[in-house]
């Protein structure tokens, strides 16, 4: 793809769309009807609230009301008594009568009974009024019968319960915004842009200008990213100016005073990088979707039930009570908005923010591949047909040598999205041990294996099964001496800021029953053949083809990082991704990338923990093993071991 091309035509989108009229008035109506409808609601509530407070209650007594309630009820010019009714039953039901009390002393007791109709304001109001001069007459009733058996109060409040609040106002201002805002902000992430998306496609292709496009020599990559950049950066305004009216009405709803909690640079970085993937994830689904209408009529019927879709689970996290954790972290839109409430209330996790960025960037890496294939579908595109079809059955396939790279990245994240899944329901159930094998073995090495069958892409060529040069494999062993020093100066660095290194203690307690071999199987083996698989052969092969080899290598190694779902040790596992990656690519075989994998793990397993290091030699050693390793690896001779000739 051409950045300058994608520049262009994303200068053209938003340039389009600022002409829209109907684009204008989504983003202008919001900044005029939410400060309108919030002061109409208020005037309506205060008109409201004013007139019932006015509104006369028509009531009717029944029997000799003690002095003391009728008093009261005479004196309070709400009331308007009823002297004389036949049938307050049906008087009630036609609604010219609001309530009945009746009243009976037998036995020293006061009976009191209400009737009126629950289904009118007006039946529930007089009742309310009239239920607070009767608990007033109970409590002085009380009151004059302990006296005259000359009992203290306490004998009808054995029990004293004292409640006090400690908690501050900030943290109660964060408590209640924790209760509005996420739900506001997930859902504005999410249904801001579908307008701009129903634009940028099925308008276009309502009037036809799709063709005219396609007629200039550009390419439907770029032109879909231009789409994207131009649908993500509408729908950011379109939140910013909506969370901005929201601002300016916060005054009449908190205290200003309070309101910095919101402003801290924490919580504005958190909020971002959680918002973000949502707003592409709606993006990439909007714009896939709304490629199957050919009019705007016909969009609405796919749009509808896709914003259900979004608002479901944001309605969900929003309930009252319900906190992220290990499981609502793997659940998307969810997850966010449980994530945002955290931000409010606080005790963020580390790994569930890791867990939740995790997933929901998985999502929007499937939206965006949808949105691709769809373009990429011609019957769609330019509305030939209705077919829905993306050619998946395999008789229609043709051979290939390696997978289309729409194909990498949906096959990435549905198979990163299947492995947390996996390990969040199974590890209770059959253990660390033997469900991370089950999950490695399955997710990483034959889901990939069969979707490059399924595919009919060469087994070879997209997984790199050939023989390495041996004298680049022993280049690839120096950068790996390299990138493990400098892991260990990471280590060294960071220790002062981290008391102590997370560690599973459960993994750990399974691990030490085991015996050396199979701890060295669990360990280094499984996990170097099983990932390499995946990312250094079933990504890697297709991701070099069509992004260049700096790019390919890129991409896996923080792919390779983030599914560790590590902070601590995200870095240096990104830094042995770029150096299994970087072998690969220059060894043009997957083999060393799995030995250096393996070395890796056992050495990090086994090595003595006594080991004095320190940084000056850890440099000294990290530079000259790097530079022995790129002269290596970059030498043009072709020496062989013999034992990858055997192969």
């Amino acid at each position: 793809m051409k950045f300058l091309i994608i520049r262009n035509l994303l200068e053209k989108e938003i340039l389009a769309l600022s002409r829209n009229k109907r684009i204008l008035l989504g983003l202008i109506l919001p900044v005029l009807l939410v400060p309108i409808l919030f002061h109409g609601y208020n005037q309506i509530k205060d008109i409201t609230a004013r007139g019932s407070e006015e509104a006369i209650s028509r009531i009717y007594l029944i029997g000799n009301v003690p002095d003391q309630v009728m008093e009261l009820i005479d004196e309070d010019v709400r009331f308007e008594r009823i002297v004389h009714i036949d049938n307050y039953e049906k008087e009630i039901k036609d609604k010219n009568l609001d309530l009945v009390l009746i009243y009976n002393y037998t036995e020293d007791s006061h009976k009191f009974q209400l009737k009126y109709d629950s289904g009118r304001n007006a039946g529930r109001r007089a009742s309310e009024r009239i239920e607070g001069y009767l608990l007033d007459f109970k409590a002085s009733e009380q009151l004059r019968l302990l006296t005259l058996a000359k009992e203290d109060q306490s004998v009808l409040n054995p029990v004293s319960l004292e409640v006090q609040d400690i908690a501050k106002e900030e943290e109660v201002l964060k408590h209640t915004l924790s209760n509005i805002l996420p739900l506001l902000l997930t859902l504005y992430a999410l249904l801001s842009i579908v307008n701009f998306a129903i634009e940028l496609t099925t308008a276009e292709k309502e009037l036809g200008t799709l063709e005219t496009l396609f007629s200039t020599p550009i390419r439907k990559e770029e032109l879909v990213v231009a789409k994207l950049m131009a649908c993500v950066l509408f729908g950011i305004l379109s939140m910013i100016l909506s969370l901005l009216v929201l601002l300016i009405l916060m005054p009449r709803i908190i205290d200003m005073g309070t309101l910095h909690v919101v402003a801290e640079p924490a919580t504005i970085i958190v909020l971002a990088v959680t918002l973000l993937p949502l707003i592409v994830m709606g993006a990439g689904v909007s714009i896939g979707v709304g490629m199957f209408a050919n009019s705007y009529k016909e969009s609405g019927a796919y749009i509808t039930p896709l914003v259900f879709l979004f608002m479901i689970p944001a309605y969900i996290g929003a309930t009252p009570g319900l906190e992220l954790n290990a499981f609502y972290a793997i659940l998307p839109i969810l997850n966010a908005t449980l994530l945002i409430k955290s931000v409010f209330i606080g005790g963020i996790s580390i790994n569930l923010l890791a867990i939740t960025l995790v997933m929901n960037s998985l999502f929007s890496v499937l939206s965006l591949t949808f949105m691709f294939k769809v373009f990429g579908t011609e019957r769609l595109l330019f509305g030939i047909g209705k077919g829905t079809s993306f050619k998946l059955r395999r008789k229609e396939l043709k051979e290939r040598d390696l997978i289309e790279v729409e194909d990498i990245f949906m096959s990435l994240a549905i198979i990163v999205i299947l492995y947390i899944y996996m390990s969040t329901l199974l590890t209770n159930s059959f253990g660390i041990v033997k469900s991370t094998l089950f999950i490695q073995y399955t997710a990483f090495a034959v889901l990939p294996v069969g979707i490059i069958w399924y595919l009919k892409a060469s087994q070879k060529k997209s997984l790199g099964l050939k023989r390495p040069p041996i004298g680049k494999v022993f280049g690839g062993i120096f950068l790996w001496i390299a990138a493990f020093s400098l892991a260990l100066i990471y280590q060294i660095l960071i220790a002062p800021f981290i008391p102590q290194v997370p560690s599973l203690i459960e993994l750990e307690a399974q691990l030490h029953t085991l015996s050396p071999l199979t701890k060295f199987f669990f360990i280094a083996v499984t996990p170097g053949i099983c990932e390499e698989i995946l990312f250094r052969g079933f990504a890697f092969r297709p991701l070099e083809k069509n992004f260049g080899s700096k790019w390919a290598i890129m991409i896996t190694s923080i792919i390779f990082a983030v599914v560790h779902l590590d902070f601590v040790r995200l870095l240096p596992t990104f830094l042995l991704g770029l150096v299994f990656g970087y072998t690969a690519h220059k060894t043009k075989s997957l083999y060393p990338s799995i030995f250096l994998h393996i070395l890796n793990n056992g050495f990090a397993a086994f090595a003595p923990v006594e080991i004095s290091v320190n940084i000056l030699n850890l440099s000294v050693i990290c530079i000259l093993s790097s530079i022995i390793g790129h002269k290596m690896l970059e030498k043009k001779g072709k020496y062989r071991a013999k034992f990858f000739q055997r192969l």
